[in-house]
This record gives C-alpha cells, structure tokens and sequence, in this order.
C-alpha cells in the first residue's frame, strides 16, 4: 500500500503552471532541475500523472526566479 500523500488540486495547478510557463519559456527539465537543486528525475516525477511527487512550498521563491515570474502567477486565484 502507498501511503504518498494525494496531489491537492492546488499541487496539481501548480505543476501544471509550472510546465506550462517552462514550456512557454523553452525551459528544460534539466535547466529548471539546476535552478531549484533537485535531479532531472525530481522533474521528470512531478510532471508525471503517475506520480504523487510534488513541488514544495520551499520551492517557491527557486521556481518563481527561474520562471521569471511572481509567486501569485504560480498559484490558483483565490474565489471569493
């Protein structure tokens, strides 16, 4: 049994942000990997549906630098 907590839908929006703007930004796995000093293969695991690896909230500052953008852009907007 796998005891991996479950992504949340804001994990979820968040990888899908991030490959989003990596895309957009001709970023690689390996250039973002560097950025944030984690292997290829963390990447590789958090962009995969399979998979319940997930960004921290650590990761912020490291993912929002190297994408270029604000912390907010990484996250779903709050509905009020």
């Amino acid at each position: 049994m796998d005891n991996k907590p479950h992504a949340t839908d804001v994990d979820t929006y968040l990888i899908e942000k991030v490959k989003e703007l990596r895309g957009k930004k001709g970023i690689s796995q390996a250039k973002l990997a560097l950025a944030l000093d984690v292997s290829v293969g963390y990447i590789g695991h958090v962009e995969s549906p399979k998979d319940r690896t997930k960004y921290s909230l650590s990761m912020l500052p490291k993912l929002a630098a190297a994408l270029e953008c604000e912390y907010a852009d990484l996250l779903p907007p709050i509905n009020k």
